[in-house]
């Protein structure tokens, strides 16, 4: 992880926050990118203070990023760092828990526009500054309603089934002509905001914390990762690596 170039969207709570702690101590200069300013400057002054990397803070609401804001991303990182080692997609919301029937369409455009279009204009707007890393990646974040729509879970079970379809796409479409591998984590039951207003009778500490995915995230970024065929991974999955 050493000197490695890392964005991070929702950098500044949850997952996201614990990652950008986690790879700081090892070295890696962290893009946080999040919405909200007062997060994000706690989270920047952390790692500021505990590590001696070069982090920077990107403020976005990715419900409402376009093409020209990505694009201008990619222009602002490769003015800073000359290069993007790893675009981590973690930022996702739940929107609610309802039946399709009953789904309003407000709720679902913000949640289909942030998990689903945003990590797709970041994805492919980031490839000039990802190319010019050595070992570039791009992980997507998954869920277990990727891979069976489940009721009730709506919006946030249709974005992710995308998402995992779309990381597949990117795979067959970049892997063999170039360095970039692409990656989806599903990094299962965690304890997190969102997993509480999911399952609001569940006992969160019965639950992994988000330091525990440090170790499946730097495999994404290891040596071990360049020569392995498969793109979908869950926590379990490192059990047997």
């Amino acid at each position: 992880m050493q000197n490695k170039n890392i964005l991070i969207t929702g950098a500044n709570k949850g997952i996201g926050r614990e990652l950008s702690f986690g790879m700081s101590a090892k070295g890696a200069n962290i893009i946080l990118l999040g919405r909200d300013s007062k997060s994000l400057n706690e989270t920047y002054d952390h790692i500021k203070k505990n590590y001696n990397t070069k982090p920077l803070i990107i403020e976005c609401d990715l419900e409402g990023l376009n093409q020209n804001q990505a694009t201008e991303i990619n222009n602002e990182i490769i003015r800073h760092y000359e290069n993007l080692d790893g675009l981590i997609n973690n930022a996702s919301i739940l929107g609610k828990m309802s039946m399709l029937s009953e789904y309003d369409h407000e709720t679902w455009s913000k949640v289909i526009n942030i998990n689903l279009t945003a990590s797709f204009l970041l994805s492919k707007s980031l490839i000039p500054a990802l190319s010019a890393s050595a070992s570039p990646r791009i992980i997507f974040t998954s869920s277990g309603v990727a891979n069976k729509g489940r009721a009730f879970w709506g919006a946030y079970a249709v974005s992710k089934a995308a998402t995992k379809s779309m990381a597949e796409i990117f795979k067959d479409e970049l892997e063999s002509t170039s360095s970039l591998k692409i990656f989806n984590f599903d990094p299962g039951a965690t304890r997190t905001s969102m997993r509480a207003f999911a399952y609001p009778a569940e006992d969160p500490s019965l639950l992994k914390g988000p330091q525990e995915l440090q170790k499946c995230y730097e495999w994404f970024f290891s040596k071990e990762s360049e020569i392995t065929n498969d793109h979908y991974f869950t926590f379990d999955s490192f059990k047997e690596l």
